[in-house]
């Protein structure tokens, strides 16, 4: 009976978990290997799982930021740079692009794995706080509370890089 409950919730939420990690990783295989991981470890312990506390969505999604968060930490880019191709480097708005990508790039580097997705949630993505918030299944003002820190935390590079 659990197994056909958790294969019909995993139906319906299989394309919005995908959908969230595929936004934040690199290629297609990154995003499957992460959101089979995530289903994995729901499918293992769907037992402890409690719809009064969140939707099985918002269950699974959490878990898959977990999964991503640890597949960042365990494979970092290891590509020496004289090996990456020069349309790598190809953007369109000459300099000036290429410039605050650079920047953009620096200012990220400064925060950790998990400032850096709210980060991409809220500005690259469009998202609202407490949008994020039910998304992680998280209280809206902590997001507000990583979000302002991580943004002193770029200020404050790009006040030290002047």
């Amino acid at each position: 009976m659990r197994e056909r409950e958790f294969e019909r919730l995993y139906l319906q939420s299989y394309g919005t978990v995908y959908g969230f990690v595929r936004a934040r990783m690199a290629s297609d295989a990154d995003a499957e290997d992460v959101v089979s991981e995530a289903f994995i470890k729901a499918a293992r312990s769907f037992a402890s799982f409690n719809p009064s506390r969140a939707k099985f969505g918002t269950w699974v999604t959490a878990i898959a930021k977990n999964c991503m968060i640890s597949h960042f930490r365990r494979d970092r880019p290891t590509t020496p740079i004289d090996e990456v191709s020069e349309r790598a480097f190809a953007v369109s708005g000459g300099q000036e692009a290429v410039d605050n990508r650079e920047l953009v790039k620096q200012l990220l580097a400064c925060l950790d794995d998990n400032e850096r997705m709210f980060v991409a949630m809220k500005y690259r993505d469009g998202m609202r706080n407490v949008d994020i918030a039910a998304e992680l299944g998280m209280n809206p003002s902590t997001v507000a509370t990583v979000l302002a820190g991580a943004r002193t935390k770029m200020r404050a590079k790009l006040e030290g890089s002047r």
